[in-house]
């Protein structure tokens, strides 16, 4: 089992850990959720490269300032993503970046005492990434991916299956553009394709789909 693994595995297994007792949440409670999300950008991230999909371990955590309204902070393992050509028409993988996506969300409990469980969320979003690196023929480059900030919107479900069991279907999406720079693209086999340095945009806008358990007290 590779560190990544590991370190996700201790991950879900404090959250469930936690879960001795279940029931209908109200006012001052808190809820944490733990499991594992997919964030898949659009398909279109522009025209100079493309990004892939990631999944990671994710925790979230909300407290109820009334048994409807909740607010809710977003957690997780860095995500790392593949960077793939397009403006060469290559589709070669030519940089990686990861990156953290901490979120705080109101959410809205349409039936906060029902076995299943709605819930809406607006929230607002700061994405930073970092250990960004070229590979390929970009490789000896330098790449640099600005921070983005926005709106994120949010639908979730609890399940709950029995006292001590309780599934949760999360799905948001996030309003997400950055953009990057390359420097030293002299120092890559690109060197005489391309200029000694260029910005473009990246429009990511990614849905997330995550799966886990709830844990309420």
């Amino acid at each position: 089992m590779d560190r990544k693994n590991y370190i996700s595995l201790i991950f879900l297994t404090t959250i469930t850990l936690f879960m001795s007792s279940a029931s209908a949440v109200e006012k001052g409670d808190w809820i944490i959720r733990g499991g594992f999300t997919n964030i898949n950008p659009i398909s279109d991230n522009g025209e100079v490269v493309k990004v892939d999909d990631k999944s990671n371990a994710t925790a979230t955590f909300s407290y109820l300032v009334t048994d409807s309204i909740g607010f809710e902070v977003l957690a997780g393992l860095p995500f790392e993503h593949a960077i793939y050509d397009k403006a060469l028409g290559t589709g070669i993988k030519i940089a990686s970046a990861q990156h953290l996506p901490p979120t705080v969300t109101l959410q809205y409990y349409l039936n906060p005492k029902s076995n299943l469980r709605t819930y809406f969320g607006l929230g607002y979003n700061y994405t930073f990434f970092f250990k960004e690196n070229t590979s390929g023929p970009l490789e000896g480059a330098s790449l640099d991916i600005g921070s983005s900030t926005g709106l994120v919107y949010q639908l979730g479900f609890d399940w709950k299956f029995s006292e001590n069991l309780i599934l949760n279907l999360d799905v948001r999406k996030f309003n997400l553009e950055s953009s990057a720079t390359v420097t030293n693209i002299y120092n890559s086999s690109l060197s005489d394709v391309l200029p000694a340095s260029f910005v473009f945009d990246v429009p990511l806008d990614p849905l997330t789909i995550g799966l886990g358990l709830s844990f309420e007290f």
